[in-house]
């Protein structure tokens, strides 16, 4: 009586385990406790197929407890291997690790033997009570129906709980081709490591909730993918407890939106409580605008970046101000020549801005706390002890420096731009004959910075600047910078050398770099070059630094040079995509991790064409051969059953 109590209860108690096993493992921080869960269920799932051979159960008679149990066991090990694959997947710092392929087949394989589990366990056990039923006088036939629905009620609290258990932490299978609803291993890798509080707040209406917005269409649209951000924002508190996730109607909670200041549906705002300083700034934020469902597409990338923004330590940003720059006090009066827009926003994406002057030691000391420099276009030119400290900034301290040339000035910034084999030429160009010296710049070269921008396809005004050109006359030798073409005009600027606007005999189209990024020359990098140079060098050769800008930001200097300055003020900021650009090369400086795997999530519907010959293979498949090696098989285990029951007769 025992043993029939015991082989009745296992098989409820590995189905609970197993099922459980997925939620709690997930929740489980420390790799002792996991270990030690892992173990348990393992041992639980073991237990009942060799208690079972231990009392020498007939296997053939037992044949679909040991199958059941051998689906649970395998559901285990699948999502281990599962497990181990995804780490791997980590440890590459990407997701196109080989392996993506494979690990769908096993999702899905996982999904099926845990469903094959659930039901073969049910059946097996609901069935034994039915066969006992058969034989047995009335009043044990009504034990046995109570004991069936009482096995109903606790497979029916079981699955209960287990969903509950599963809600709250967050667990799911996302089947999509893409993982449409789930983050990826460059992603998660990134989001588990955020060590600060983070708010997420969603401004979208719910899917039946009345709005007071006037645009009926783009409502529509925003009440359509509320149900899709719910899940994917859900994900990221399950990923990290750091993580608060609400969603807010604007058009209707108003009572709610005092503390964001002016926001509206269609927008998930980040951010992250900020130490008492001195500017007053509680929070540092950042906006993530999705308003259509193919912005879902690139929502990952998005997210990432700005948790990365406002979750990196503060950094300390220097506007110089000796030299004419728009920081200075003598642009502070002019409101479309400034840069107050630019030096805000940088407040809100944890940095803490500050002008160095004459009263900070400047010219010719920079202060040991600077982790970025900006050059906001100096129109006086820049004396030799500040050249020589600027470059001891860039080359000794490995500092970040953002640059933009005014087209005006006396600055041109060659005694730097020569270190990398480049110059400056100071000329008109222009795109739009009714606005000489404008171009919408919209050629952007793959890079991080450009991978963070949501409207490249409108481009940057970029009014009043001059260009980069290589010079022929520096041997590559004598270069201590590398440099890479972020931002170029397009075919269709003008080097309009009358500044009218219009394409005159004697001006060519030209295609000219706007943009530069250069780097200091990692010590690996020059370890090829002289192995190269040397022939009997015994060095083997090394990997040069990756142009799209996925090293080691501590272990090199940086900097972002733009030939025009008037984009970043606060007259032609808000245009186009300059807001996003001048930002994002700000916080490009301090990142190490390329956004690159983070690739777009596009459901492509793939469509096959069949030739005739094909389709009428598939249909007689269809109509003759598949059912018909249905009906031999079924035919042959019935003959073989009869066989067997006929010897046991």
């Amino acid at each position: 009586m025992k043993e029939s109590i015991l082989l009745r209860i296992f098989p409820w108690i590995s189905l609970t385990a197993l099922y459980l096993y997925f939620p709690v493992r997930d929740s489980i921080l420390t790799p002792g406790t996991r270990l030690f869960w892992m173990g348990f269920v393992l041992a639980i799932l073991i237990l009942e197929p060799a208690y079972r051979y231990v009392q020498k159960k007939n296997i053939r008679e037992e044949w679909n407890s040991y199958l059941s149990a051998g689906l649970g066991l395998l559901t285990f090990g699948i999502y281990h291997l599962r497990v181990y694959l995804e780490e791997l997947a980590l440890k590459s710092s990407g997701s196109h690790s080989g392996n993506e392929r494979f690990r769908e087949i096993l999702l899905v394989l996982l999904v099926l033997s845990a469903l094959g589990f659930l039901i073969l366990t049910l059946l097996k056990e609901l069935g034994k009570d039915s066969a006992g039923a058969q034989s047995v006088l009335k009043t044990s036939k009504q034990a046995l129906v109570r004991y069936f629905i009482l096995n109903l009620a606790v497979v029916f609290v079981i699955l209960v709980v287990i969903n509950y258990v599963s809600v709250i932490r967050n667990h799911n299978f996302d089947l999509s081709s893409k993982g449409q609803y789930s983050f990826g291993p460059t992603a998660v890798k990134i989001l588990k490591n955020v060590d600060k509080e983070v708010e997420v707040i969603a401004f979208y209406p719910r899917p039946l909730e009345n709005t007071t917005s006037s645009d009926k269409a783009n409502s529509f649209s925003l009440r359509r993918i509320r149900p899709d951000l719910e899940i994917y924002l859900d994900q990221l508190q399950s990923l990290s407890p750091q993580f608060k996730v609400r969603f807010i109607n604007a058009d209707v909670e108003l009572d709610d939106l005092a503390e964001f200041g002016q926001v509206s549906n269609g927008i998930i705002l980040l951010r992250v409580k900020k130490p008492l300083t001195l500017d007053g700034k509680q929070f540092a934020e950042q906006r993530v605008s999705v308003k259509e469902k193919n912005d879902l597409e690139d929502l990952e990338r998005k997210l990432v970046q700005a948790i990365v923004n406002i979750t990196t330590e503060e950094k300390n940003v220097y506007f110089t101000q000796s030299n004419g720059e728009r920081y200075s006090a003598i642009f502070q009066n002019l409101p479309n020549e400034k840069v107050g827009i630019l030096s805000n926003s940088l407040s809100f994406l944890n940095f803490k801005v500050k002008g160095l002057g004459i009263a900070e030691g400047w010219p010719g000391r920079i202060p040991e706390n600077a982790d970025v420099l900006i050059l906001a276009g100096p129109t006086v030119a820049f004396s030799k002890e500040a050249q020589t400290a600027i470059l001891d900034f860039i080359e000794k301290k490995k500092g970040k420096v953002l640059i933009t040339i005014d087209q005006k000035g006396t600055e041109n910034f060659n005694w730097l731009l020569e270190k990398s084999g480049y110059g400056f030429e100071k000329s008109v160009l222009s795109q739009i004959p009714s606005q000489p010296g404008v171009i919408i710049a919209k050629s952007f070269r793959k890079h991080p910075i450009e991978e963070t921008l949501t409207r490249k396809e409108m481009g940057s005004m970029f009014p009043f600047g001059g260009f980069f050109l290589p010079l022929s006359s520096l041997a590559s030798g004598g270069k201590t910078l590398e440099a890479f073409p972020l931002m170029e005009s397009g075919g269709e600027s003008i080097l309009d050398k009358n500044n009218n606007g219009k394409l005159d005999t004697g001006e060519e189209k030209r295609n000219v770099i706007l943009g530069m990024i250069l780097k200091t020359i990692s010590k690996s990098a020059e370890a090829a070059k002289e192995s190269k140079a040397d022939p009997n060098s015994v060095t083997p050769p090394l990997v040069q630094s990756d142009p799209n800008g996925n090293s080691d930001s501590k272990e090199e200097g940086r900097v972002v040079i733009f030939s025009g300055t008037s984009w970043i003020t606060d007259q032609f900021i808000s245009y186009g995509t300059n807001y996003e650009l001048a930002t994002s090369s700000v916080t490009w400086m301090y990142q190490n991790l390329s956004l690159t795997s983070i690739q777009p999530k596009k459901e492509e519907v793939s469509t096959v064409s069949l030739t005739d010959t094909q389709k009428r293979v598939v249909w007689i498949l269809g109509m003759f051969i598949f059912p018909g090696l249905i009906a031999v098989l079924s035919s042959l285990a019935l003959i073989q059953k009869r066989r067997q029951e006929g010897e046991e007769s």
